[in-house]
């Protein structure tokens, strides 16, 4: 189930993405196409302006036993706090919910995630669902732009789906990415990632504006162990959520302040 959830970080990872038109730009290095994405999708100063998020996602996934439906909430304070529930909507007979409903709580001074029972320290969680629990921003491009252990790379031009985009190489937590960025509308089209299991390709679809923001609301990725589609049915921004909302909602007492 680990690496089931592997997957569905993978994906999750994607969850924000869009475009409109640019001004001129430098659109000749990695770095010059994902600022002009992050521009594209409401600018750099609105997202830096987003203190809270709340997401409601719907994830169906196929798997031997036959397909399931997940509900995840997400509460998230940036940059350092956030709270994750997912619970098992349907699913086959011979797939219990406590295999599969799972919590994840990051604060400052610590991070855990429960699923079937058992804890785990965050820092012994797998690293790309710890980079997607431990969000330090709302816009994922703005945390790769950020981060100095990320590396980036323009590869050069491509098609994708029938459409010219420039292809953006991301090397993180050991994970070798390649982003499609649309040339015409710098929309993120898509992502292909190598993972142990094989590669998984990512579609992004469905944008909607929320405060200004551009949101990917569906996305859908195939890889060797099935087709995975995640529906985002819900973002709320800055609705004041606080380290104490977020550690009530996790069921913890502890002190949640650095000091």
């Amino acid at each position: 189930m680990l690496k089931r959830l592997s997957f569905l970080a993978l994906v999750l990872s994607m969850a924000i993405s869009l475009p409109a038109s640019t001004t001129a730009q430098d659109l000749s290095t990695a770095e010059g196409i994902l600022r002009a994405h992050v521009e594209a999708t409401g600018g750099e100063k609105a997202w830096a302006a987003v203190e809270d998020m709340y997401a409601e996602i719907q994830i169906e996934a196929g798997t031997p036993m036959g397909p399931l439906t997940l509900e995840m909430k997400t509460w998230s304070i940036f940059p350092g706090y956030g709270y994750t529930e997912m619970n098992l909507l349907n699913g086959p007979d011979g797939i219990p919910a406590e295999a599969v409903n799972m919590k994840a709580y990051y604060t400052p001074l610590e991070g855990w995630m429960e699923q079937g029972g058992q804890r785990q320290d965050m820092a012994n969680v797998n690293p790309q669902m710890t980079q997607q629990f431990m969000r330090t921003s709302p816009k994922q491009e703005l945390e790769l732009l950020s981060n100095e252990e990320v590396t980036l790379a323009l590869k050069g031009d491509s098609t994708f789906d029938d459409r010219a985009v420039y292809v953006i190489g991301v090397t993180m937590a050991g994970t070798e990415s390649d982003m499609m960025i649309d040339k015409e509308t710098l929309m993120i089209l898509g992502q292909s990632t190598s993972t142990p299991m094989g590669d998984v390709v990512t579609r992004m679809s469905g944008y909607e504006e929320v405060d200004g923001l551009m949101f990917s609301m569906g996305q859908s990725a195939e890889s060797a162990q099935g087709t995975q589609k995640v529906t985002i049915k819900k973002v709320e921004l800055n609705s004041g959520l606080t380290p104490g909302a977020v550690a009530t909602k996790a069921g913890t007492n502890k002190r949640v302040m650095p000091e």
